[in-house]
């Protein structure tokens, strides 16, 4: 008896991580299936991708990584000429539109080298879908929005066509898919929120893609290195969330500035990376090395 037990235990299945864990989120579409992946950006751009070229470089998913654990993303390059990034921002703080543009330009010069004419620059679209609703979007109804350079007046005429910014906000896209249930943007939003929901489930009787992710994540679900990575991913998350948290609390109380300065403090202590503290509490480079 004693044997058949311990075999149980050990095929017992164990729980779904959630996909928009960025660890897993990164390891359910850059190593499974492509054509899960080219059909959630082109249902996203709403475009006809041809060919899909992932980077699946193998330090994004390190077990020992420190500085990029939890903030893992998509890279991938579109029918040949459109660069490509998709990320899960799960934490909101003051200068995340700012960090939106930063990472895009990051992205943008990649592939420019020294010496090289600017004609081998390409389009490059970042895709962000933040789980939270953006204050500064308030008056905005729709989740969906498409950032470009416009003329002031002139709103239809963009400076360039390489610039495109898409942010999704998740909570925006759940209420809107009550309202368009055939959107297949939205249904990929319901399964990120939520792959058990049974709403996905009537989701994935009409949508072979949606079914075939909810299949992959349930077998990388199984796999014990990726689900401590995940759990590393959020309790990262959490302590970072608690941090900004008590910073804005304290910062009614005490100053603003100095309640930065010691929330940059405690997110040293924890082993937090420099680039992450300065993402979250705006501060330079230079400040953090002096409180450290």
């Amino acid at each position: 008896m004693a044997d058949t037990k311990t075999n149980y235990q050990t095929n017992e299945k164990k729980q779904i991580l959630q996909p928009k864990n960025d660890v897993v989120f990164q390891a359910l579409f850059t190593r499974g299936k492509e054509s899960i992946t080219k059909a959630l950006i082109e249902d996203i751009l709403n475009i006809k991708i041809h060919s899909l070229e992932l980077d699946k470089s193998k330090d994004l998913l390190n077990e020992n990584i420190k500085e990029k654990n939890g903030r893992l993303d998509l890279r991938a390059v579109i029918n040949e000429n459109i660069e490509c990034d998709i990320e899960i921002q799960l934490i909101s703080h003051e200068k995340m539109l700012e960090r939106f543009l930063y990472y895009w330009s990051k992205m943008y010069v990649a592939n420019l080298q020294i010496g090289e004419k600017y004609r081998s620059l390409r389009k490059t679209i970042s895709i962000i879908i933040v789980d939270d609703e953006i204050k500064e979007f308030k008056e905005i109804g729709k989740s969906h929005t498409k950032w470009q350079i416009r003329e002031e007046e002139y709103l239809k005429k963009i400076l360039t066509p390489y610039l495109q910014i898409d942010i999704i906000e998740l909570p925006k896209a759940i209420k809107e898919y009550e309202k368009n249930r055939k959107n297949e943007m939205l249904q990929w939003m319901m399964f990120l929120e939520n792959p058990e929901n049974k709403e996905v489930a009537k989701i994935m009787e009409n949508n072979e893609n949606i079914k075939e992710a909810k299949e992959e994540l349930d077998k990388i679900s199984q796999d014990d290195i990726l689900r401590r990575m995940a759990l590393k991913a959020e309790i990262q998350r959490m302590d970072q969330e608690e941090l900004i948290y008590e910073a804005r609390r304290d910062g009614k109380k005490e100053g603003e500035q100095k309640a930065i300065l010691e929330t940059a403090k405690k997110m040293l202590v924890k082993g937090i990376d420099i680039e992450t503290v300065i993402e979250i509490t705006g501060l330079t480079k230079k400040e953090i090395m002096q409180i450290q």
